[in-house]
Protein backbone atom coordinates (compact mmCIF):
# COMPACT_ATOMS: atom_id res chain seq x y z
CA UNK A 1 0.00 0.00 0.00
CA UNK A 2 1.32 3.43 -0.88
CA UNK A 3 0.94 6.32 1.47
CA UNK A 4 1.61 9.95 0.82
CA UNK A 5 4.05 12.37 2.34
CA UNK A 6 2.98 15.85 1.39
CA UNK A 7 4.93 19.02 1.56
CA UNK A 8 5.28 22.35 -0.19
CA UNK A 9 2.73 25.07 -0.77
CA UNK A 10 -0.53 23.64 0.51
CA UNK A 11 -1.15 21.21 -2.35
CA UNK A 12 -2.80 23.92 -4.40
CA UNK A 13 -0.27 24.35 -7.18
CA UNK A 14 -0.75 22.90 -10.66
CA UNK A 15 2.99 22.05 -10.64
CA UNK A 16 3.44 18.69 -8.92
CA UNK A 17 6.93 17.48 -8.04
CA UNK A 18 6.88 13.90 -6.81
CA UNK A 19 9.27 11.16 -5.75
CA UNK A 20 8.90 7.60 -4.46
CA UNK A 21 10.53 5.75 -1.58
CA UNK A 22 10.25 2.05 -0.79
CA UNK A 23 12.38 -0.49 0.99
CA UNK A 24 15.47 0.32 3.02
CA UNK A 25 18.02 1.26 0.37
CA UNK A 26 17.51 5.01 0.82
CA UNK A 27 16.73 6.67 4.15
CA UNK A 28 14.35 9.55 4.71
CA UNK A 29 17.33 11.91 4.56
CA UNK A 30 17.25 11.45 0.79
CA UNK A 31 13.66 12.73 0.68
CA UNK A 32 14.53 15.69 2.87
CA UNK A 33 17.59 16.51 0.78
CA UNK A 34 15.62 16.34 -2.45
CA UNK A 35 12.95 18.62 -1.05
CA UNK A 36 15.56 21.17 0.06
CA UNK A 37 17.07 21.10 -3.43
CA UNK A 38 13.67 21.55 -5.05
CA UNK A 39 12.72 24.42 -2.75
CA UNK A 40 16.03 26.15 -3.46
CA UNK A 41 15.92 25.66 -7.22
CA UNK A 42 12.31 26.09 -8.32
CA UNK A 43 11.20 29.63 -9.12
CA UNK A 44 7.57 28.65 -9.77
CA UNK A 45 5.10 27.53 -7.14
CA UNK A 46 4.88 23.78 -6.58
CA UNK A 47 3.56 20.96 -4.43
CA UNK A 48 6.04 18.33 -3.33
CA UNK A 49 4.83 14.82 -2.60
CA UNK A 50 6.63 11.59 -1.77
CA UNK A 51 4.87 8.30 -2.39
CA UNK A 52 5.97 5.69 0.13
CA UNK A 53 4.88 2.45 1.77
CA UNK A 54 5.95 2.76 5.38
CA UNK A 55 3.76 1.52 8.22
CA UNK A 56 5.45 1.30 11.61
CA UNK A 57 7.78 4.21 10.81
CA UNK A 58 4.95 6.47 9.73
CA UNK A 59 4.92 8.45 12.98
CA UNK A 60 8.45 9.69 12.39
CA UNK A 61 7.31 11.43 9.22
CA UNK A 62 4.34 13.02 10.91
CA UNK A 63 6.76 14.40 13.47
CA UNK A 64 9.04 15.81 10.79
CA UNK A 65 6.68 18.41 9.36
CA UNK A 66 5.30 16.03 6.75
CA UNK A 67 1.54 15.87 6.41
CA UNK A 68 0.46 12.29 5.84
CA UNK A 69 -2.67 10.58 4.66
CA UNK A 70 -3.62 6.97 3.94
CA UNK A 71 -4.26 5.80 0.44
CA UNK A 72 -6.67 2.96 -0.47
CA UNK A 73 -5.18 -0.43 -1.14
CA UNK A 74 -4.10 -1.08 -4.73
CA UNK A 75 -4.12 -4.56 -6.24
CA UNK A 76 -1.11 -3.75 -8.38
CA UNK A 77 1.09 -3.00 -5.38
CA UNK A 78 -0.09 -6.12 -3.57
CA UNK A 79 0.89 -8.28 -6.54
CA UNK A 80 4.24 -6.57 -6.91
CA UNK A 81 5.19 -7.38 -3.34
CA UNK A 82 5.96 -10.91 -4.47
CA UNK A 83 8.73 -9.56 -6.68
CA UNK A 84 10.07 -7.05 -4.20
CA UNK A 85 13.37 -6.92 -2.33
CA UNK A 86 13.43 -4.41 0.50
CA UNK A 87 17.19 -3.89 0.33
CA UNK A 88 17.42 -3.20 -3.38
CA UNK A 89 15.53 -1.79 -6.32
CA UNK A 90 16.00 -4.41 -9.05
CA UNK A 91 12.80 -5.58 -10.68
CA UNK A 92 10.73 -3.55 -8.19
CA UNK A 93 11.78 -0.44 -10.10
CA UNK A 94 8.48 -1.27 -11.75
CA UNK A 95 6.86 0.21 -8.67
CA UNK A 96 7.34 3.61 -10.21
CA UNK A 97 4.81 2.59 -12.82
CA UNK A 98 2.13 2.66 -10.12
CA UNK A 99 2.56 6.43 -10.19
CA UNK A 100 1.04 6.40 -13.67
CA UNK A 101 -2.19 5.25 -12.05
CA UNK A 102 -1.87 7.27 -8.84
CA UNK A 103 -2.00 10.43 -10.95
CA UNK A 104 -5.79 10.08 -10.92
CA UNK A 105 -5.66 12.15 -7.75
CA UNK A 106 -4.35 15.12 -9.73
CA UNK A 107 -6.29 17.48 -12.00
CA UNK A 108 -6.05 17.34 -15.79
CA UNK A 109 -4.47 20.78 -15.75
CA UNK A 110 -1.67 19.66 -13.42
CA UNK A 111 1.84 18.86 -14.64
CA UNK A 112 3.79 16.11 -12.90
CA UNK A 113 7.56 16.03 -12.57
CA UNK A 114 8.94 12.83 -11.06
CA UNK A 115 12.48 12.77 -9.61
CA UNK A 116 14.48 9.81 -8.35
CA UNK A 117 15.85 10.26 -4.84
CA UNK A 118 19.44 10.03 -6.08
CA UNK A 119 19.35 13.21 -8.15
CA UNK A 120 20.90 16.62 -7.64
CA UNK A 121 19.03 19.78 -8.64
CA UNK A 122 21.54 22.16 -10.22
CA UNK A 123 19.27 24.65 -12.02
CA UNK A 124 15.78 26.10 -12.08
CA UNK A 125 13.07 23.44 -12.31
CA UNK A 126 10.73 26.04 -13.80
CA UNK A 127 12.07 24.83 -17.16
CA UNK A 128 10.09 21.59 -16.85
CA UNK A 129 6.83 23.44 -16.23
CA UNK A 130 7.20 26.46 -18.51
CA UNK A 131 9.40 25.44 -21.45
CA UNK A 132 8.10 22.00 -22.44
CA UNK A 133 5.03 21.08 -24.46
CA UNK A 134 2.31 18.70 -23.29
CA UNK A 135 2.00 16.62 -26.47
CA UNK A 136 3.66 13.53 -25.00
CA UNK A 137 5.27 12.56 -21.69
CA UNK A 138 9.01 13.10 -21.31
CA UNK A 139 11.74 10.64 -20.38
CA UNK A 140 15.54 10.94 -20.26
CA UNK A 141 17.30 9.86 -23.43
CA UNK A 142 20.83 8.75 -22.52
CA UNK A 143 22.70 10.87 -25.05
CA UNK A 144 26.00 9.86 -23.47
CA UNK A 145 25.37 6.30 -24.63
CA UNK A 146 24.33 7.38 -28.10
CA UNK A 147 27.68 8.79 -29.21
CA UNK A 148 29.76 6.88 -31.79
CA UNK A 149 32.65 6.19 -29.42
CA UNK A 150 33.74 3.38 -31.71
CA UNK A 151 33.97 3.24 -35.48
CA UNK A 152 31.98 0.02 -35.65
CA UNK A 153 28.88 1.30 -33.87
CA UNK A 154 27.42 2.98 -30.84
CA UNK A 155 28.29 2.33 -27.24
CA UNK A 156 24.73 1.29 -26.40
CA UNK A 157 24.97 -1.52 -28.91
CA UNK A 158 28.20 -2.75 -27.34
CA UNK A 159 26.61 -2.71 -23.89
CA UNK A 160 23.24 -4.11 -24.91
CA UNK A 161 23.98 -7.63 -23.67
CA UNK A 162 24.63 -6.17 -20.21
CA UNK A 163 22.08 -3.42 -19.79
CA UNK A 164 19.44 -4.51 -22.34
CA UNK A 165 18.32 -0.87 -22.48
CA UNK A 166 20.78 1.96 -21.99
CA UNK A 167 18.89 4.65 -23.92
CA UNK A 168 15.89 5.24 -21.60
CA UNK A 169 16.33 6.50 -18.07
CA UNK A 170 13.28 7.04 -15.86
CA UNK A 171 15.09 9.03 -13.16
CA UNK A 172 13.35 12.18 -14.39
CA UNK A 173 9.85 11.86 -15.84
CA UNK A 174 7.43 14.60 -16.82
CA UNK A 175 3.81 13.99 -17.82
CA UNK A 176 0.22 15.14 -17.65
CA UNK A 177 -2.28 13.04 -15.67
CA UNK A 178 -3.45 10.07 -17.72
CA UNK A 179 -0.74 10.24 -20.39
CA UNK A 180 1.02 7.13 -19.06
CA UNK A 181 -2.06 5.17 -18.02
CA UNK A 182 -1.59 2.77 -20.96
CA UNK A 183 1.81 1.78 -19.55
CA UNK A 184 0.33 1.02 -16.16
CA UNK A 185 -2.52 -0.97 -17.71
CA UNK A 186 -0.15 -2.94 -19.94
CA UNK A 187 2.04 -4.00 -17.02
CA UNK A 188 -0.91 -4.71 -14.77
CA UNK A 189 -2.41 -6.98 -17.43
CA UNK A 190 0.87 -8.73 -18.32
CA UNK A 191 2.59 -8.71 -14.96
CA UNK A 192 4.56 -11.97 -15.05
CA UNK A 193 5.45 -11.56 -18.71
CA UNK A 194 6.88 -8.08 -18.05
CA UNK A 195 8.80 -9.02 -14.91
CA UNK A 196 10.43 -12.07 -16.40
CA UNK A 197 11.14 -10.60 -19.82
CA UNK A 198 12.54 -7.20 -18.88
CA UNK A 199 14.92 -6.73 -15.92
CA UNK A 200 13.93 -3.13 -15.27
CA UNK A 201 11.24 -0.56 -15.86
CA UNK A 202 13.51 1.33 -18.27
CA UNK A 203 14.12 -1.80 -20.32
CA UNK A 204 10.40 -2.52 -20.49
CA UNK A 205 9.45 0.99 -21.56
CA UNK A 206 12.23 1.17 -24.15
CA UNK A 207 11.12 -2.04 -25.83
CA UNK A 208 7.36 -1.69 -25.45
CA UNK A 209 6.87 2.10 -25.68
CA UNK A 210 10.09 3.31 -27.32
CA UNK A 211 11.28 4.05 -30.85
CA UNK A 212 11.61 0.37 -31.79
CA UNK A 213 8.31 -0.86 -30.37
CA UNK A 214 5.22 -1.78 -32.39
CA UNK A 215 2.30 0.47 -33.19
CA UNK A 216 0.37 1.97 -31.52
CA UNK A 217 2.94 2.15 -28.71
CA UNK A 218 5.84 3.41 -30.85
CA UNK A 219 7.43 6.67 -29.68
CA UNK A 220 5.17 7.10 -26.68
CA UNK A 221 7.71 9.50 -25.15
CA UNK A 222 9.54 12.62 -26.17
CA UNK A 223 12.95 13.55 -24.78
CA UNK A 224 14.54 16.45 -22.98
CA UNK A 225 17.15 18.34 -24.96
CA UNK A 226 20.72 17.16 -24.57
CA UNK A 227 22.32 18.69 -21.49
CA UNK A 228 19.09 19.37 -19.59
CA UNK A 229 19.50 16.14 -17.60
CA UNK A 230 23.00 14.75 -17.09
CA UNK A 231 24.52 11.89 -15.15
CA UNK A 232 27.50 12.47 -12.89
CA UNK A 233 29.49 9.43 -13.97
CA UNK A 234 29.37 10.43 -17.65
CA UNK A 235 30.22 14.13 -17.31
CA UNK A 236 33.16 14.99 -19.51
CA UNK A 237 36.02 17.22 -18.44
CA UNK A 238 34.85 20.81 -17.92
CA UNK A 239 31.25 19.83 -18.72
CA UNK A 240 28.70 21.53 -16.51
CA UNK A 241 25.91 19.43 -15.02
CA UNK A 242 22.40 19.92 -16.36
CA UNK A 243 19.41 21.35 -14.55
CA UNK A 244 19.16 17.90 -13.01
CA UNK A 245 22.26 15.78 -12.47
CA UNK A 246 21.63 12.09 -11.82
CA UNK A 247 23.77 10.02 -9.47
CA UNK A 248 22.63 6.68 -10.93
CA UNK A 249 25.40 4.13 -11.25
CA UNK A 250 27.35 5.57 -8.32
CA UNK A 251 27.99 3.59 -5.17
CA UNK A 252 25.71 3.98 -2.16
CA UNK A 253 28.68 5.37 -0.23
CA UNK A 254 29.15 8.09 -2.84
CA UNK A 255 25.45 8.90 -2.83
CA UNK A 256 25.33 9.04 0.97
CA UNK A 257 28.25 11.45 0.96
CA UNK A 258 26.33 13.66 -1.46
CA UNK A 259 23.26 13.67 0.81
CA UNK A 260 25.29 14.72 3.82
CA UNK A 261 26.84 17.73 2.08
Amino acid sequence: MFKYIRKGLGLKSKNKIICAKWGSLYGDEYVNKLYRDVKKNCSVDFDFECFTEFDETWEQYKNKHYRASMDPDHRFDTIQNGYHRDDFGGIPHYRKITLFNEDKKFKETDTILYLDLDTNIEGDLAYFFEELNDDKPYIVWNYWWDDPYFEDGYEWKRQYHITRCPLFNSSVLRWKPGQNRDIYNFVNTNLDKCFFTYPSMDTFMFHQFGPYSYEPRTNHFQYYKEGVVTTQRELKENQKPGIINMLEGMSLEEKSSNVST
